[in-house]
């Protein structure tokens, strides 16, 4: 476990991975201080889920790695990439309304990836990839030796578009595994790609019925 340490928090009804990148937009007074801090400071925040005014207790660090835009208002839109997962401890409201979280960085099991795992959930998120979004979105390289080496975590990758509710990303977020990650992936797959046919064949027969409304 790393020494805990205090972080502004940045609450949101969204979960953030490590390496990921969301784009934000900022129009609260709060929220503008916390961010051009971290700009001009060069420092990390945190965003973890929020739900029914709960703030989960695991979240993921980031940095602010782009302004695209500043209004005259102070108002922003940003990307912000993830970095590090990390627990939650205790949280407080500072002086500029936002909150301040004492927390602790969350360590990575050391276990070796197994490639045959990887190999299996990545060419389902790729026929994911293939189905639902037709090209929109790249597919992953079957021989990115980040992945298959465990570098990178490719669970976090692959989490970002496949569908996944806010509870289950969370979820994944939590486990410390990254074989873990890939057996919580791999059931959800085994899950869903049936439904994945069946919705583009309902969908193939709808466009070629022949009839006009």
């Amino acid at each position: 476990m790393h020494a805990t340490r205090l972080i502004p928090l940045f609450p949101l009804n969204i979960v953030l991975f490590p390496d990921s990148k969301i784009p934000l937009y900022i129009f609260e007074e709060r929220y503008k201080i916390l961010i051009n801090d971290a700009v001009n400071n060069d420092s990390d925040f945190g965003i973890n889920l929020i739900e029914d005014k709960k703030i989960s207790t695991t979240g993921c660090t980031c940095k602010v790695t782009e302004v695209i835009k500043k209004y005259d208002n102070g108002e922003m839109k940003i990307t912000v990439t993830g970095f590090r997962r990390f627990n939650l401890l205790k949280y407080t409201v500072s002086d500029f309304g936002y909150y301040i979280g004492e927390i602790t960085e969350l360590e990575e099991k050391n276990s070796l990836p197994d490639k045959s795992l990887i190999i299996k959930v990545i060419n389902h998120y790729n026929h994911l990839v293939d189905t639902v979004y037709k090209g929109g979105i790249n597919k992953i390289d079957l021989n990115d030796e980040s992945f298959l080496s465990g570098e990178k975590s490719v669970s976090f990758r692959i989490a970002q578009k496949s569908g996944l509710t806010v509870t289950e990303r969370l979820n994944l977020l939590e486990i410390d595994d990254e074989n873990e990650r890939l057996k919580y992936l791999e059931k959800y797959f085994d899950e869903i790609i049936p439904k994945l046919h069946e919705a583009n064949r309902i969908s193939s027969i709808i466009k070629s019925d022949g009839y006009l409304q």
